[in-house]
């Protein structure tokens, strides 16, 4: 519940106090919340990457070369969403210096499928047959997310709503929803892409429905785990992670957040620099043009003055 109250406090009381007791609920924008099922619908859009890839969905206009889904619902308002339907979020994925390993993300296991149309039908299918392996072009193993929540910041800032990541097939500490296992976020380490047959074509409208789930499917001692989780021999050199994690912060919290007044510093200065040379040259053109009439008048000038020859007189 730790990121509960900071949500309501962030959310307007109209949300709630509009909410039908039974049935669905669609008071968050491009989101539909089904209580008494316990269903998350989520309005998304395929996307057509050809690359390994690091997610399932992202918030339009952040990482979107990098997953299958896009969505203009804000990461928060799916957190709030799931909130609704019971589930309580865990803990994202994090390093112990204790037992000098990282420890996988924690949460509720959930269930996520992929509604859309294709051939003119309705289909419904489980989100991990969107996916198939690189190198064998095989499809992924059944398997099942956990909801972990992302951070919010002192000055109430959801982090998933700046960095965009709905859901995740690595690890990320600011994932709204991660695999429950730790998985490496190195380009080299990708092992899963987009199957172009059975995944959405590009700009398809997508439902993601999100259910909670009995059991997390993927985890225990077959799970994958990455080199990171486990203990460094002597002398293995390895990053701050700590520290890596407190500038991210400190980026996202006074960089981050000022996405749309440095955008629109940065229209502002091209326009003025733009401008500016136009008139630039426009100055020039004209120094160029009175050279040209200061070069002819000083050609005609030294016709005029000029010594001619004299005309000798006749005999």
């Amino acid at each position: 519940m730790r990121y509960a109250l900071c949500l309501l406090l962030l959310l307007p009381l109209s949300l709630f106090a509009q909410a039908p007791a039974t049935g669905p609920t669609d008071k968050l924008p491009f989101i539909k919340v089904d209580v008494p099922g316990k269903r998350v619908m989520v309005e998304c859009q395929g996307v057509n990457v050809e690359a390994p890839l690091e997610f399932l969905c992202v918030l339009a206009g952040t990482a979107e070369h990098e997953t299958i889904l896009r969505t203009s619902a804000k990461p928060s308002n799916i957190h709030l969403a799931l909130l609704m339907v019971g589930l309580t979020p865990g803990e994202p994925v994090r390093y112990s210096a204790a037992a000098d390993k990282w420890l996988p993300p924690e949460g509720p296991p959930v269930q996520i499928s992929a509604q859309f149309t294709r051939e003119n039908q309705l289909v419904t299918v489980p989100a991990w047959k969107l996916f198939r392996a690189v190198k064998t072009k095989q499809p992924m193993p059944p398997r099942t997310w956990i909801f972990v929540g992302s951070k919010v910041y002192n000055g109430g800032q959801y982090a998933a709503d700046i960095t965009g990541y709905v859901v995740s097939m690595v690890n990320f500490d600011l994932s709204l929803i991660d695999v429950p296992w730790i998985v490496s976020s190195s380009n080299e380490t990708l092992e899963y892409e987009r199957n172009p047959d059975t995944a959405p074509p590009a700009d398809a409208a997508v439902t993601l429905i999100i259910e909670p789930a009995g059991v997390a499917v993927g985890t225990g001692a077959g799970a994958m785990e990455s080199p990171a989780a486990t203990t460094k021999p002597s002398g293995y050199v390895t990053a701050d992670m700590v520290k890596i994690d407190q500038l991210r912060e400190i980026w996202i919290r006074e960089v981050g957040s000022r996405a749309k007044a440095v955008q629109e510093a940065a229209t502002s200065h091209n326009r003025v620099i733009t401008e500016l040379r136009a008139e630039q040259n426009r100055l020039i053109d004209e120094v160029e043009r009175i050279g040209g009439v200061i070069d002819q008048l000083e050609k005609q000038y030294q016709n005029l003055t000029a010594p001619r020859p004299t005309t000798q007189p006749q005999r």
